[in-house]
């Protein structure tokens, strides 16, 4: 199937006031003018068929075009077409003059057509969308970046990947070069960056950069006292008791004597904490666990301490409830102890 633009030497002969016409018609049409809606332009020589759309753009006749139908650049006004800022331009609406980015090619979603321009291909070794800049590349470093593709958006996300159904889950099959970028269909985003060895020097590897069992970016904060049993200004406070536990808020900073000092020190949203998990006053041999603060049991230990011992710290990487609260258990051996908590960043 073939929906070319066709040049031809030989042109059907026709009055001078009807290619006048038709050469005004396309002018108006190439600046997305008012013209754009007022009938049918064909690029190719001849007279407009009769089975070419009212107020659409016609690329061949149907006379002689080798698909079923022509292909078209519809126009249903929704309002009244202003001369927009780009040589061809393509939607129901277009904006004016003062609008951004003006292109040789602008395509312009609206309330018929949200989307304003589409691109994708069924073959693998295929693109949706190809752009580049072929300058080169600036002599200095203050200098502008040749850039080939820049997303803009004056509200709202400036871009949204959307998984689609029979996606693959994880690292896709096939060849790879080192900066794709892509969401599984369970909306994981994956990064290659190179990974060479002695036998592929090209080899990538795979890296998670966000999803649901991720925790996300890093953020180091100024140490927070979150915590401290043996301060009187906590809602919970005393010693924890073997086979007991303890649910801890980690969301706010505090002073020596547990005062707030910087609410949200670690924000609504984190997954996950970095903390420095103190054991003090021991009165025997134990040991304490931390988890999630909606976790109801654990296997695990963070910090263990013998007879005679008075204070052991230890740090762990935690996640975090909804409400950014953290679990500590004390173990089934004799001591108590005191139990302080440090916060020194959080992931989101």
């Amino acid at each position: 199937m073939s929906n070319t633009i066709e040049p031809e030497i030989t042109e059907t002969p026709e009055t001078p006031e009807a290619s006048t016409d038709r050469r005004a018609l396309l002018r108006k049409i190439a600046i997305g003018g008012a013209g754009a809606a007022a009938g049918v332009a064909v690029l190719k020589s001849g007279t407009a068929s009769a089975a070419a759309e009212p107020g659409a753009l016609n690329l061949g006749e149907a006379a002689t075009n080798t698909s079923v139908t022509p292909t078209s650049l519809v126009h249903t006004p929704a309002a009244a077409r202003t001369e927009g800022p780009s040589t061809l331009s393509v939607g129901s609406a277009v904006p004016g003059t003062t609008a951004p980015f003006p292109a040789n090619v602008g395509g312009y979603g609206n309330a018929l057509v949200a989307s304003g321009l589409h691109g994708s291909t069924d073959q693998a070794a295929g693109f949706g969308v190809v752009a580049a800049s072929l300058a080169p590349a600036a002599a200095a470093a203050t200098d502008p970046v040749p850039t080939g593709l820049a997303v803009a958006s004056a509200g709202g996300a400036q871009m949204r990947f959307v998984p689609l159904t029979g996606a693959v889950t994880g690292p896709t099959p096939g060849k790879h070069v080192a900066g794709e970028l892509y969401v599984d269909k369970d909306g994981t985003l994956w990064f290659t960056v190179p990974a060479p060895t002695t036998t592929d020097p090209a080899a990538v590897r795979f890296v998670k950069l966000a999803g649901t069992p991720t925790a996300g970016s890093y953020t180091a904060i100024n140490p927070q006292r979150a915590y401290d049993s043996r301060q009187p200004n906590y809602t919970v406070k005393g010693v924890l008791a073997p086979n007991s536990n303890r649910v801890i808020s980690i969301a706010d900073g505090h002073s020596a004597n547990g005062t707030v000092t910087l609410a949200d020190a670690v924000p609504a949203g984190a997954t996950a904490v970095q903390i420095n998990v103190t054991a003090a006053n021991m009165t025997g041999p134990n040991f304490l666990s931390v988890t999630a603060g909606d976790v109801t049991s654990t296997e695990t230990s963070l910090v263990n301490w013998g007879a005679g011992d008075i204070q052991i710290a230890n740090s762990i990487v935690v996640p975090v409830d909804s409400s950014r609260q953290i679990k500590v258990f004390c173990g089934d051996q004799t001591g108590s102890t005191d139990v302080i908590v440090d916060v020194f960043g959080y992931y989101l």
